[in-house]
């Protein structure tokens, strides 16, 4: 199970640290805005599972103009986040909050948009949310996901030197980098691009397209 408690401090400090912690997080948030105003702009209904603090929900209501948007976030405090941040972009009329399990979503919706949650999960429970996930996209919809992903072969030993570095390039001591890197595996898990592909094909979705690899964090779309 996930050790980031969401309801204390690491609830309290996510948009502060979330920057520090995902390499080039603005830029997934950017592109994949982008992907949903150029692939899915017409969409009718969207499902946003675990939208945490709420940064990426004006990326997601803008390209979406006539789009209902149904979010799951199970955490009190990252819903009152995204409270916040929805009536700062106008939306609130457009968006409801829907089962606290994604499992107990019945429905299936143009576009699906997943961001840093599925690394929260290990390798089996990634697999289930993963097929649930894709039983949430309707015949001709959009997956936009994104996640903490290790490359499927070779050493990650010069990967997470760079990892290091950059978090001491950020100001941050040694102590606190030690920490974080111990969380690898152990609260924070690699999605094998491997794997989900497998689970794409498998769902009836075409082989992901990466849009965007920063050191372990990756983008990807399918349809």
């Amino acid at each position: 199970m996930p050790q980031l408690d969401f309801e204390g401090d690491y609830g309290r400090d996510y948009k502060r640290d979330i920057r520090r912690f995902i390499p080039a997080y603005d830029a997934i948030l950017e592109l994949g805005t982008a992907t949903l105003k150029a692939l899915a702009s017409e969409s009718n209904q969207a499902l946003v599972v675990g939208p945490g603090a709420g940064e990426e929900l004006a990326g997601i209501v803008q390209p979406l103009p006539q789009a209902h948007i149904t979010m799951i976030e199970p955490s009190p405090q990252m819903r009152s986040f995204c409270e916040c941040a929805l009536k700062d972009c106008g939306a609130a009329q457009r968006t409801a909050w829907g089962p606290n399990a994604l499992s107990d979503v019945a429905n299936q919706f143009d576009v699906v948009i997943c961001h840093h949650v599925i690394h929260l999960m290990p390798a089996t429970e990634q697999r289930l949310f993963l097929e649930q996930l894709c039983a949430k996209v309707a015949v001709g919809g959009l997956l936009l996901l994104s996640s903490y992903s290790e490359n499927s072969n070779g050493d990650s030993t010069v990967w997470q030197a760079i990892a290091r570095d950059r978090f001491l390039l950020q100001g941050m001591d040694q102590q606190a980098i030690d920490q974080v890197m111990a969380l690898r595996n152990v609260a924070v898990h690699s999605l094998c691009p491997d794997h989900l592909e497998q689970q794409l094909v498998l769902a009836g979705l075409e082989p992901p397209t990466q849009l965007l690899q920063a050191l372990f964090n990756r983008l990807w779309f399918s349809r």
